[in-house]
């Protein structure tokens, strides 16, 4: 009897858990809403920098709050999914990450929101190949159009794979309705196409996708960038343009008319840029093994007025004090290849520079080759600089 009673006593405190469970996810999951939608609006007003710190702050400060008013909610699976959302906002990855993966592993075959969550973590991780993984296998039982899109621009942006890139980068494009706050991304899917297609040697479709580009963008700053990377075609075969600053690091100051002889890789990079950081191992490793061979790596970045790199954000900095952060920066990834420092943009303006990083490939006449926009296709950088050595 006692027994009895103890499992009735028992099964109606279940009951009444999943009913404050079922409550809390409703009332939780509305908050939610309400919070993004107006965080969004704030997001969209955000101009300068320090706006941008001041809304990333609001964010954290907002969400941490609605965490903590249902931190004794029970765990049940619309509010775990819920918290692992707010650990993504605000950039709590690994609790985050931690937190999805318990949740998947209860019911692996069923959790596609949970799976979905877990790709959105992967792509703030950066691990867009891992997250492509884990996407095709949901990817037509994903609902929300908005988390849909976004997967197909990331894996389209990012994917190590041209020929998964090219495919994701039109699933976009081709999507019968786009958002508004994602439509702005449709500039960068045509970027992206236009990349591989001249990766591919395909430049006459690279440029017909750069022109339905510039007729499909309606902002004015997203076309201007799809007409630079248009006309840096025309600098194909022409003598490179003069490259010069007024401080150098790792070397004397160098001019690209007296380079001539050796095929020369001009990065445009900056310290605060991931893309950047996550290309440049590669780029000290190709250095070293081509340098004895005649290839010069010529870094190029400038100054901003402020520092940020992977230690941290030290804000606004002095001039010198920002060139003191780059040299130390140069030193702590074995950046050893010369590196000039401009006060200006006049050489970006030159050579039609949209977006860091980009490689300028010259050949041992001083013509420009190829022009490379962003990181990844490893083995594609790599054949190009063994063919340029290789030239007579």
């Amino acid at each position: 009897m006692i027994k009895k009673v103890f499992i009735l006593a028992f099964m109606a405190m279940f009951l009444i858990s999943c009913q404050t469970g079922k409550e809390d996810a409703k009332k939780f999951s509305n908050e939610f809403q309400e919070i993004s939608g107006t965080l969004k609006v704030k997001r969209d007003k955000v101009k300068t920098r320090d706006e941008f710190i001041a809304f990333n702050e609001d964010m954290k400060r907002e969400f941490e709050t609605l965490l903590k008013k249902y931190e004794k909610s029970p765990a049940i699976e619309e509010i775990e999914i819920l918290r692992s959302k707010i650990l993504l906002k605000v950039k709590n990855l690994d609790e985050a990450e931690k937190k999805i993966a318990a949740l998947i592993a209860t019911n692996p075959g069923l959790m596609t929101e949970a799976k979905m969550v877990k790709v959105q973590i992967l792509f703030e991780k950066k691990k867009y190949d891992e997250a492509y993984d884990i996407f095709k296998a949901i990817e037509s039982q994903v609902k929300d159009i908005n988390d849909l899109l976004d997967a197909y621009y990331n894996i389209g942006s990012e994917h190590s794979d041209n020929q998964v890139k090219e495919e994701y980068s039109n699933k976009f494009l081709n999507s019968p309705q786009i958002p508004e706050d994602l439509a702005k991304n449709k500039f960068n899917a045509y970027l992206t196409l236009a990349e591989v297609a001249k990766e591919k040697g395909n430049a006459d479709k690279a440029r017909k996708l750069l022109n339905d580009g510039i007729a499909d963008t309606k902002d004015e700053k997203s076309k201007a960038i799809l007409a630079k990377t248009l006309e840096q075609f025309d600098y194909f075969g022409k003598a490179a343009f003069p490259i010069s600053a007024p401080t150098w690091l790792n070397s004397a100051p160098l001019k690209l008319e007296e380079l001539k002889g050796k095929p020369v890789v001009v990065l445009f990079w900056a310290p605060w840029c991931t893309y950047c950081r996550a290309l440049m191992p590669e780029i000290v490793n190709i250095y070293a093994e081509n340098k004895d061979k005649g290839l010069t790596v010529l870094g190029y970045t400038r100054l901003y007025g402020s520092y940020r790199d992977d230690l941290g954000d030290k804000g606004k900095v002095t001039k010198e004090e920002e060139i003191e952060n780059i040299k130390n920066h140069l030193a702590r990834h074995n950046m050893q290849f010369p590196v000039a420092i401009s006060e200006e943009k006049t050489v970006y303006d030159t050579y039609k520079i949209t977006g860091i990083p980009t490689m300028i490939f010259i050949t041992k006449k001083g013509e420009i080759n190829y022009i490379k926009i962003g990181g990844g296709s490893i083995p594609f950088i790599k054949d190009k600089i063994k063919t340029l050595l290789q030239e007579k």
